[in-house]
């Protein structure tokens, strides 16, 4: 019993995965932003490197207050032919930073507009992968728009081959008829294999852009034929520049990579202004535990760079057994060349902060040939989509004309063949033209630096 037990249970487990592979994920374009943004391996780390720089503000801020340590000595001496001695010693320190010629409010500074830089990579991030979902959703919909159509005229063609093979069989008809119409059947099963090649590539790129299982089958509840409601608004180009102007995230990233950057020049020319800071101690020693003879201390300490050298300087003052045991005591340490490194900062910091500066400067220029590239290609989208509708309307018309043509034997057809092809190419045409127009749209919304699908110019029909 107990081998079919184990083997039963793995039936059931293979069944049930099989049946949770095979249910579909039904999605329109709302859902499949949402579980992109959700499911992004590279969100997520944005957000976690963000909350890591708000971890290193808060270190800066700490850097303003005092630093306080407990220190608990012990030590014990073995001397042959001699007593042992024994000692213990408790003491806290404190030491306070008093100037440092603002270094700590710059590294504040240049931390809090790294924090600000990280936000708007987030922003940007999520604004980059919703479009790149969305040229991905919109691909998937034009290809299986095409299957669609490319079957239903294969059934057609279908059909006429089948009347010109009786044809054939009466003597009304060639045989050079009928193989034309038969290549101009494969060659539009040839276009239907091609374009099921693309849906099929286009929707496991799909899954693997929203980070799905492979398993996951996919239904798209939009049709790009007859799902979307197209307008056109005219919107003067100033307006979209200064809607850019007050809605896109890059002018506020710049100008925070511009202070982070100047920031961090000044703290490198400031290399040669000095640290000083004073301390103070209260401790308690003796030759057990709990220590009962009292001390206290003062210090006083410096620390500055000169040139590739490196300075520090400590004075103390020290007070034992109720002032009857003080002492007085300083040093100074000197590091020769421990301090190359000061030159290479000072270039690398003053380069950065020159090209925040100049792409500061070059942000508007650029922010206005974004907008203008972007109503350029809505305006032209637009007039490709009247163009590519007027175009498939027109041999729509032609293709029903040819069908009664050919019913009454007024023409060959070959000629509807002919005329079948023009018809999906002008179909696929008119397709390309709503995603393309679909696509601009979009486009236009990031360059002004709006929410997509803030402008609404494309609405979704309603089920």
């Amino acid at each position: 019993m107990r081998p079919f037990i184990i083997f039963s249970f793995i039936l059931l487990y293979s069944v049930s995965l099989q049946t949770q592979s095979s249910e579909k994920l039904f999605l329109d374009l709302k859902n499949a932003e949402d579980i992109s943004i959700e499911n992004s391996p590279e969100l997520r780390l944005l957000n976690s490197q963000q909350k890591i720089k708000g971890l290193i503000v808060t270190e800066n801020w700490r850097n303003y207050f005092p630093t306080a340590s407990v220190t608990w000595f012990r030590n014990s001496n073995v001397i042959e032919n001699e007593a042992d001695s024994r000692s213990q010693r408790v003491s806290l320190n404190l030491d306070q930073v008093i100037y440092d010629g603002g270094r700590r409010k710059l590294a504040l500074q240049a931390a809090m507009y790294d924090l600000d830089l990280s936000k708007y990579d987030l922003l940007l991030s999520i604004n980059d992968l919703r479009f790149k979902v969305r040229n991905a959703y919109y691909g998937i919909l034009s290809n299986l728009a095409q299957t669609e159509l490319q079957a239903r005229s294969i059934e057609r063609q279908k059909e006429q081959l089948k009347f010109a093979n009786r044809e054939l069989s009466l003597g009304e008809t060639t045989e050079v008829q009928v193989l034309q119409i038969s290549n101009r059947l494969n060659e539009i099963q040839l276009q239907l294999k091609k374009t099921e090649i693309a849906l099929n590539t286009g929707i496991e790129e799909f899954k693997i852009l929203m980070r799905l299982p492979s398993a996951t089958q996919l239904a798209l509840k939009d049709r790009i034929e007859d799902g979307y409601d197209f307008s056109f608004k005219v919107i003067p180009e100033q307006d979209l520049i200064d809607l850019a102007f007050r809605s896109r995230v890059e002018f506020d990233r710049t100008k925070a990579a511009e202070l982070q950057s100047a920031s961090e020049f000044e703290i490198a020319k400031a290399y040669y202004i000095p640290t000083l800071s004073i301390g103070s101690y209260l401790a308690s020693s003796g030759d057990r535990y709990e220590p009962r003879q009292r001390e206290y201390g003062f210090n006083f300490k410096m620390s500055m760079a000169i040139g590739p050298n490196s300075i520090q300087d400590s004075s103390n003052y020290i007070s034992r057994a109720e002032d009857t045991n003080r002492a007085l005591t300083s040093s100074t340490t000197i590091g020769i060349y421990d301090n190359l490194q000061y030159k290479r900062k000072i270039a690398q910091s003053a380069i950065a902060a020159e090209q925040a500066k100049i792409t500061r400067k070059q942000l508007d220029d650029i922010i206005r040939i974004e907008v203008h590239k972007a109503l350029q290609n809505y305006n032209v989208s637009w007039q490709a989509l009247i163009l590519a509708d007027e175009n498939a309307d027109s041999f729509e018309k032609r293709l029903k004309i040819k069908q009664r043509q050919v019913d009454i034997g007024e023409t060959r057809r070959v000629d509807l063949a002919e005329t079948e092809i023009f018809y999906l190419e002008a179909q696929k045409a008119k397709i390309n033209a709503r995603v393309q127009f679909l696509l601009s749209v979009s486009q236009l919304e990031l360059a002004v630096g709006a929410s997509l699908d803030s402008l609404r110019i494309i609405n979704l029909k309603s089920s």
